[in-house]
């Protein structure tokens, strides 16, 4: 049975390969000390693995961080005790710490390309992390250990690849050389903070499975730190539960997601999507809990309110106002047969050699409804967005909005587009102008489109702020001061400012915590149900998509493979893709997350066996 709270220390374990007993991180600020983790113990056995979730902000990092020794030499004041391999951290010199960094424990970071060194080759990269603990190794015996390195972790033809650049590299693989660099001196530790978030759902699951090998082969250590319970269902022995610095909750992985006691891991739990779940269900789940909330009706009123200034502005507010309605039957938007062609001028294709992002995609949208198009990093499915957004200019085919031709219409033609078509970005904050407050940058678009009322549009954007859930007087704040799931809501006001007819949502919650995932999602749904929306929501995680989408496109290397109302195509699916991607989606059941590794092993020695003959 789970353990709830941070009261009861793990039991004594003389063997452990870590220990935390304690354990205090506070940091000074302008406004007071900030106790980013308050108390917490935990040991790690020998060949164990924990998992320690939380959102940001619940410390899981700065834990992180502080078992690494990288607190050193920053404001942070540290508590308690920290064993690695029976070196107390706290008391160790900065001489012994570093020789313990890479010997005894690794860290595999969230994001390799800041953690790579862009100008080096990742094979130089990996040799030096090897030769700062083995310096009487020469420098054949350091490459060798550098190539092996790579080979374990499925870096295909790993001697050819010592001398790429980590732009070389897809996202994954990136994730697989730094997974490499921490083992080439083969610790007894594996510290993996965030190790998937944002990457697509089949090179998520081949990481995971890549770390429970790893695992298993080397008899080392993994601490599995993430925000999403289903990234550590089937991969640890047993969770920690963080928020606000405090464990809440810890025990066997199994109990605490079959079992969970504290009403915290229950939210997180609640907030994870499933791949079970379709639109039909999430929609009536989200649309009850509406009606029964208890200021429902003084929701509805002020609904309704937010749209009171366009009315009495008459005119000054024209932009706001839908176009000419089409007729009906009509999809509101058709794409027809286009292609991206690209000229390649270097890397795995010959030089001038053509290479399309999308070719030839069809389908048609008709208002009111969601279009999910799911698929992999490079699959065409960003491409295609901005093409429909007229971003990107097709090299063929043809796109037709409210029967408008509008593959070719110049930038001035364009214009009046914008107004019923809108785009949110997958990252808000490189979206939004960081000199710019918030209320200037959602007010733009009208004043693009022609309002030249400064207090019409004032009032048009505090009240939309109020809508997507901020408050009215964070209209003159900068977007430093929000969190990433508000800065979303700003990108998801910025989009509605102009009451458009298509929303296209590209990637908007890959890298949100689930909690604030699901917050923005609910949000969506209520937007979508008050003010019509019609929207193409472009993601890799397949359960997100299943929940908002009527229809679902499944793109892989340019190509629709697969498409359907939604349902159909989660519970029958037709390709061989459809079935792997579905296949790799993280599970909450233990023993299932296990079952799928396992077939997903199969799958590849079959594959290896097929490629060898």
């Amino acid at each position: 049975m789970s353990t709830p709270g941070a009261g009861k220390a793990p039991a004594a374990a003389t063997d452990a390969v870590v220990r935390v007993r304690d354990l205090t991180i506070t940091f000074p600020t302008m406004d007071g000390e900030v106790r980013a983790v308050d108390g917490i113990s935990f040991d790690v056995a020998p060949g164990g693995a924990l998992g320690i979730v939380g959102e940001s902000g619940s410390g899981k990092s700065a834990t992180s961080l502080a078992l690494m020794g990288l607190h050193r030499g920053t404001r942070a004041q540290i508590t308690g005790e920290i064993a690695v391999v029976d070196t107390d951290i706290n008391a160790a010199s900065d001489a012994q710490v570093r020789a313990l960094r890479g010997n005894d424990i690794a860290m595999v970071f969230q994001d390799p390309m800041s953690a790579l060194h862009p100008q080096y080759t990742i094979g130089n990269q990996i040799v030096e992390a090897y030769r700062s603990h083995h310096p009487e190794a020469s420098k054949a015996d350091a490459r060798k250990r550098a190539v092996d390195a790579l080979d374990r972790v499925g870096i295909p033809e790993p001697a050819r690849r010592f001398n790429s650049y980590p732009h070389e590299f897809s996202g994954g693989m990136r994730q697989r050389v730094l997974i490499a660099m921490g083992l080439v001196c083969e610790p007894r530790v594996l510290l993996a903070d965030e190790p998937t978030t944002a990457l697509d759902v089949t090179v998520q699951a081949q990481i995971l499975d890549l770390l429970d090998d790893l695992r298993r082969d080397l008899g080392m250590s993994l601490i599995l730190v993430s925000h999403d319970l289903a990234v550590v269902a089937g991969s640890v022995d047993e969770v920690l539960v963080m928020q606000k610095g405090k464990v809440v909750e810890r025990g066997d992985v199994s109990d605490v997601l079959a079992r969970p006691e504290h009403p915290y891991t229950q939210a997180l739990l609640a907030a994870v999507p499933r791949v079970e779940v379709s639109r039909a269900q999430r929609r009536a789940q989200v649309r009850a809990e509406r009606v029964h909330a208890p200021d429902s009706a003084a929701e509805d009123a002020r609904i309704a309110a937010s749209d009171a200034p366009a009315a009495e502005a008459g005119e000054s507010l024209s932009v706001m106002e839908s176009g000419a309605e089409i007729e009906a039957g009509e999809p509101l938007l058709k794409v027809e047969n286009v292609r991206m062609r690209f000229k390649v001028r270097g890397g795995m294709l010959a030089q001038g050699q053509d290479f399309y992002a999308v070719d030839d995609v069809s389908f048609e949208l008709r208002q009111g409804e969601t279009l999910g198009i799911v698929g992999e990093s490079g699959s065409g499915k960003s491409t295609l967005s901005r093409m429909v957004m007229r971003l990107l200019q097709p090299t063929e085919g043809r796109v037709t909005f409210e029967g408008r031709d509008i593959t070719r219409m110049a930038d001035r033609q364009l214009r009046p587009l914008r107004r019923d078509v809108q785009m949110i970005f997958q990252n808000p904050y490189s979206s939004l102008n960081p000199r710019i407050t918030i209320g200037d940058s959602i007010g733009t678009a009208l004043r693009v489109q022609g309002e030249r009322n400064r207090q019409t549009i004032k009032n048009a954007v505090r009240d939309l702020l109020d809508r997507v859930g901020l408050e009215p007087e964070h209209y003159n704040r900068f977007p430093h001061a929000f969190s990433g799931g508000q800065r979303q809501r700003i990108a998801i006001a910025r989009a509605l400012i102009l009451r458009p007819k298509l929303i296209i949502c590209d990637e908007p919650v890959s890298a949100l915590d689930v909690s604030t995932q699901d917050q923005v999602l609910r949000l969506l749904a209520e937007l979508q149900d008050d003010f019509d929306l019609t929207l193409i929501f472009v993601a890799h995680d397949l359960a997100v998509v299943r929940q908002v989408s009527d229809r679902v496109l499944v793109m892989r290397k340019g190509k629709v493979v697969e498409e359907g109302e939604g349902d159909s195509v989660y519970e029958n699916p037709q390709h061989e893709y459809t079935k792997q991607l579905l296949t790799a989606a993280p599970v909450l059941d233990p023993a299932e997350a296990r079952s799928l590794r396992a077939e997903r092993a199969r799958a590849r020695g079959t594959e290896e066996s097929a490629a060898a003959s």
